[in-house]
């Protein structure tokens, strides 16, 4: 078995990001994005991108910091589905978890939807407790908007 390296860039997204992000979730999610760019600019919100050599976009995902108090809220994770399995992910919720802990936080919380156990089994495996459930929604196409539940994890995060 052969294995290929690259060099990747875990970074802040820009807006001239956003074009290159309609696989992660259509349309839609990326006007969620350019909302949480905002957020970002207003120091509400961390949004990264892992981006490969060329330039092209990996993965993406956000920290909120306003809907729990003292607490980090990932958001917005996707990882193109051709580059599934390789890390991305773990990575992506690793550099998250260093914004909450620049904050001075030490909790992160976020929501995994009960039809996507891959998400699921990465997130416990990555210390990760269910701690409830919650009601999520968002706007999809046609004007529709979806609506699950959601089971809700959280980690202590270690101050270092």
């Amino acid at each position: 078995m052969s294995r290929v390296k690259l060099r990747l860039a875990v970074r802040d997204l820009e807006a001239t990001d956003l074009a290159d992000l309609g696989w992660s979730g259509g349309a839609e999610h990326v006007r969620a994005l350019a909302a949480a760019l905002q957020a970002r600019y207003a120091d509400e919100m961390a949004v990264l991108v892992i981006a490969l050599p060329n330039e092209r976009l990996a993965a993406v995902g956000a920290v909120d910091f306003r809907p729990e108090p003292r607490t980090g809220v990932l958001t917005m994770l996707s990882v193109h589905e051709h580059l599934q399995s390789l890390g991305l992910g773990t990575r992506l919720i690793a550099a998250l978890e260093k914004r909450v802990r620049r904050r001075g936080l030490h909790r992160v919380q976020l929501g995994v939807e009960h039809d996507n156990p891959r998400a699921l089994a990465l997130y416990r495996r990555l210390g990760y407790r269910e701690v409830g459930s919650r009601v999520e929604s968002w706007p999809v196409a046609g004007g529709r908007t979806y609506v699950t539940v959601s089971a809700v994890l959280e980690r202590e995060l270690d101050p270092t």
